[in-house]
C-alpha cells in the first residue's frame, strides 16, 4: 500500500478463517468479517486520503481534522439514507425493486456467510475435496515474493526489483471469467456454430485500469515529468470526485423522478450481456 497505493483484499481470508473456527454459524462469519476486514479496509481508505493530502503539502493536522468530520457526517448520513429507503422504496432488495436497488454487495456478503459459514473450507478444501488442490496457493503466494526479492538482489538490472508480486496476485481478482458457469457452456454448445467457438468479452474492469496506468505512469512520466509529479494525483482526485457527484446529480435529476423510464442504448444493455456466477 505504501509503495504502490495497492492493497490486497483480506475479504475472503476473513470468511476462511472464521469458517475454520466457527463452523456451521453464518452470523459469526458475518461479524466476523464486518470487524476483521470492513474495519481494515476503511482504515486503509482512511490513510490512503492522508497520504493524498501528504502529496498535496495539506498540513496533516488540519486534514486529519476534516476526515474526522467529513467520517462523522458521512456515517449519520448514511444511516438516514438507508432508512429512508427502507421506508420510501418499495421491493428494495428483490428482483422487483425499482431503479436497480437489488443489494448486489448485500447479497454477496450473505451469500458468503452461507458458503463459508454454514457448507464451511472444509467442504471444499478439506482431505479428498474438489478444491485441495488450491491450497498450495497460500504457499505460492508466501514464498513468491521473497524469491523475486532475492533475484533482485543479486540481479546486475533493475527489472526485478520493479516486480511486485503482491501488486500483480492482488490484481488479478479484477480479472472477470470468460465464462461463469456450466449452464452457459450448455448454452453456448446449443448455440453456437461448432466452428466459431464465442465468448463474452467481459475484462474492461481490468484492461482499462491497466492503460490508463500504463499512459499515466509510463510515458506521461517519462516525457512530461514536471506535469506528473505536480498535476496526476490532484487529477486522479478531481475524477473520483466528479464521478461521485455526477452520479447524485443523475440519479436525483433524472432517473429517480422516472424521466429515464424505457429508455434504452448499449451502456444500459451491454452489462446484462455479461454472465453472471452461481454458486
Amino acid at each position: 500500500m505504501a509503495i504502490t497505493n495497492q492493497h490486497s483484499s483480506l475479504y475472503l481470508i476473513c470468511q476462511l478463517i472464521c469458517g475454520v473456527v466457527f463452523p456451521g454459524r453464518p452470523v459469526a462469519n458475518m461479524v466476523f468479517v464486518t470487524y476483521c476486514y470492513i474495519s481494515s479496509a476503511q482504515g486503509i481508505k482512511f490513510s490512503s486520503d492522508l497520504k493524498l493530502g501528504h502529496y498535496m503539502k495539506i498540513p496533516p493536522r488540519l486534514l486529519f481534522s476534516v476526515q474526522m468530520v467529513a467520517t462523522l457526517v458521512s456515517s449519520i448520513t448514511q444511516i438516514g439514507v438507508l432508512n429512508w429507503m427502507f421506508a420510501y422504496i418499495p421491493n428494495i432488495c428483490t428482483p422487483q425493486a425499482i431503479n436497480g436497488f437489488t443489494c448486489p454487495i448485500a447479497r454477496v456478503h450473505f451469500n458468503g456467510s452461507i458458503l463459508w459459514g454454514v457448507v464451511g473450507p472444509q467442504r471444499f478444501f478439506g482431505p479428498g475435496a474438489l478444491y485441495r488442490p488450491l491450497i498450495w496457493a497460500f504457499l505460492i503466494g508466501a514464498i513468491a515474493p521473497i524469491g523475486v526479492w532475492l533475484i533482485g538482489r543479486r540481479s546486475q538490472t533493475n527489472l526485478w526489483r520493479k516486480v511486485n508480486l503482491p501488486v500483480l496476485f492482488g490484481s488479478l481478482s479484477w480479472i472477470p471469467p470468460a465464462v461463469c458457469s456450466c449452464l452457459f457452456f450448455g448454452y453456448l454448445r446449443r448455440n453456437t456454430p461448432a466452428n466459431k467457438p464465442t465468448l463474452p468479452k467481459t475484462g474492461l474492469n481490468f484492461s482499462v485500469w491497466a492503460l490508463v496506468c500504463f499512459t499515466f505512469n509510463y510515458l506521461i512520466r517519462r516525457r512530461a515529468s514536471a506535469w506528473w509529479g505536480k498535476y496526476t494525483m490532484t487529477l486522479s482526485a478531481a475524477l473520483d470526485s466528479g464521478l461521485a457527484f455526477a452520479l447524485v446529480v443523475v440519479f436525483f435529476g433524472f432517473i429517480y423522478p422516472g424521466w429515464m423510464d424505457g429508455f434504452r442504448w448499449w451502456g444500459t444493455e451491454v452489462y446484462k450481456q455479461v454472465c453472471s456466477c452461481i454458486v
